[in-house]
């Protein structure tokens, strides 16, 4: 069986004159729902809150499973109310649970969500050795977060490539999800180190056209087609 580079859409990044109509199709479509929760603290801008959540757990019948990436200064004041809100994953940064990791995931998993965490550029890969056996995603940030516009650097490949050896070493099965000015040329090189999963804000959607639909399916197109050229390769391996 093939493997799959599964998408995850930052909803927070739907036009607010047209949400519901982009919502139908990230719903349908989509393996994940990304939630971009941001402080203005930990990062220096602005994302959605639980209630964004919890209006979508309410609204639309078989929602895909959220994914509240809490770029806060201090996510343990959270962890309830997002789980109240209906997020499957709950996703804080590594250097802002540094004293209390253990507890921290403990108590994700506890409130009956799944446990990941997301590393910035700069920490390494040792930092959650310890408690990757709890982790059931692990989100490799390949730019410095809530900043937009940022070139990638080709050692998150490396980076990526390393963690997906960690966990077949390990006998693991957490998912490695990519997040990060995400666009058509990094869908192979992600995917060939490793990456399970693909974080798409508007340079990889959005931006592809006006009308949505159209977006979405040029956004598929690019996909597919840097997929089909990584798996052709791989046969001939």
């Amino acid at each position: 069986m093939k493997r799959k580079l599964m998408i995850a859409p930052s909803v927070g990044c739907c036009d607010l004159f047209h949400v519901k109509e982009q919502m139908e199709i990230i719903n349908q479509h989509s393996d994940f729902l990304h939630m971009d929760i941001k402080d203005g603290v930990y990062v220096p801008s602005y994302g959605i809150g639980p209630d964004y959540l919890d209006y979508l757990n309410r609204h639309i019948d078989q929602l895909k499973p959220m994914d509240a990436h809490l770029m806060v200064k201090r996510p343990q004041q959270y962890l309830e109310v997002f789980a109240r809100a209906g997020a499957t994953y709950i996703t804080p940064h590594t250097d802002c649970i540094e004293g209390d990791a253990f507890v921290t995931i403990h108590k994700i998993k506890a409130l009956g969500c799944k446990a990941g965490v997301a590393l910035s550029p700069s920490v390494p890969l040792s930092t959650i050795e310890y408690y990757l056996p709890l982790l059931d995603k692990v989100t490799i940030m390949i730019v410095d977060p809530g900043i937009a516009g940022q070139p990638v650097d080709s050692q998150m490949y490396v980076k990526i490539k390393r963690l997906a050896q960690m966990r077949k070493e390990r006998g693991l099965h957490f998912l490695i999800e990519a997040d990060g000015s995400m666009n058509k040329s990094l869908y192979r090189p992600l995917y060939e180190a490793g990456t399970d999963l693909v974080v798409m804000g508007p340079p990889a959607l959005w931006n592809n056209d006006k009308d949505f639909k159209k977006a979405w399916d040029i956004m598929e197109e690019d996909l597919e087609r840097e997929l089909r050229d990584a798996r052709c390769d791989e046969e001939i391996l």
